[in-house]
């Protein structure tokens, strides 16, 4: 009998990963939000990547990923824990990739199961591949962008979906008087505005004649504008979703008459580049989900508006 890859994991390991996800659904939620230092959480830092998935049946276990997943009508995702508002591990898995999925595997009538690797720790993404999706433990995983990890992936024999979202800088306040002003409003107008260290939103900024100031991190920036130091910023389109969280009695204003197409990146997942019918499966589903709406709808849920994909 041939055993899986994820079998192959010694049987010490895998009672160790058994306390350690028994233990992070006893904690509560509010340990656990983008406001954690992960290299200061036991759990995280002592490995997620090693929770085994329920087991396969045999007659299962050598067919490509589709088949197995409708077989066993359930997917498994490998995600970082700590990758707010894409992925997080809270009392439940949360974030839009993991509504994403909870929402393709409820129209198929499939379960999901997470399992949470260090992406940020030593090694970084070449190590959280190897001893993840590789080992063939997950069939997807998610929180990805697009551009730059072509030698990483290649590595893992991982291939990338098709971009599901665009994510941009855009420029965003707190201030409603501003709405519906454009860049060059903000410049003529000297409106002090919030950047990042060494990024293009400092580069663009300062090229397009706006007053501004930088800070190390875009949630820094964001909150400089809500104690009024900088009246509007320039941020990820993602990062709206921390200002969500981070200040929920603020009603954040995306100046909507600006699109910086230059600065554009795109989100997406990777799986194993042998399962082509799994990649042909998912991107049809994801395409779906812009078509008709629903990819918007849960963005919106984390204040994040809906961007197309980066065609460059």
């Amino acid at each position: 009998m041939t055993r899986s890859p994820a079998k192959r994991i010694t049987r010490s390991l895998a009672l160790g990963a058994l306390a350690l996800a028994s233990l992070a659904a006893a904690l509560p939620a509010s340990a656990q939000t983008s406001t954690a230092d992960p290299f200061k959480d036991k759990r995280y830092m002592s490995g997620h990547r090693d929770v085994l998935p329920p087991e396969v049946p045999e007659e299962l276990q050598n067919v490509d990923a589709l088949t197995r997943i409708r077989g066993v009508k359930r997917i498994t995702a490998c995600a970082d824990p700590f990758a707010f508002p894409s992925t997080e591990m809270t009392e439940k898995a949360t974030g839009y990739d993991v509504d994403l999925l909870q929402s393709i595997a409820k129209d198929e009538g499939w379960e999901t199961f997470f399992i949470w690797v260090n992406t940020a720790g030593r090694g970084g993404m070449n190590r959280a591949f190897r001893t993840s999706i590789r080992k063939g433990i997950c069939d997807v995983f998610l929180g990805l962008g697009t551009g730059g990890m072509e030698d990483v992936l290649g590595k893992s024999k991982l291939t990338l979906l098709a971009p599901a979202f665009g994510v941009s800088y855009v420029l965003a306040t707190y201030d409603p008087t501003l709405k519906g002003q454009t860049l060059k409003d903000l410049a003529k107008n000297k409106v002090h505005t919030g950047a990042t260290y060494f990024s293009p939103t400092d580069t663009f900024l300062t090229e397009n004649g706006v007053e501004h100031e930088t800070f190390p991190q875009s949630r820094r920036a964001i909150g400089a504008m809500a104690e009024g130091k900088v009246r509007a910023v320039l941020i990820p389109s993602t990062m709206m979703a921390d200002a969500k969280r981070d200040f929920p009695d603020r009603e954040m204003l995306m100046l909507e008459s600006f699109e910086p197409k230059d600065m554009e990146w795109s989100s997406t997942w990777a799986i194993k580049a042998t399962e082509t019918q799994l990649r042909e499966f998912l991107d049809a589903r994801i395409a779906q989900y812009a078509a008709n709406g629903r990819l918007k709808e849960i963005l919106g849920t984390y204040g994040i508006p809906y961007v197309a994909p980066a065609k460059h």
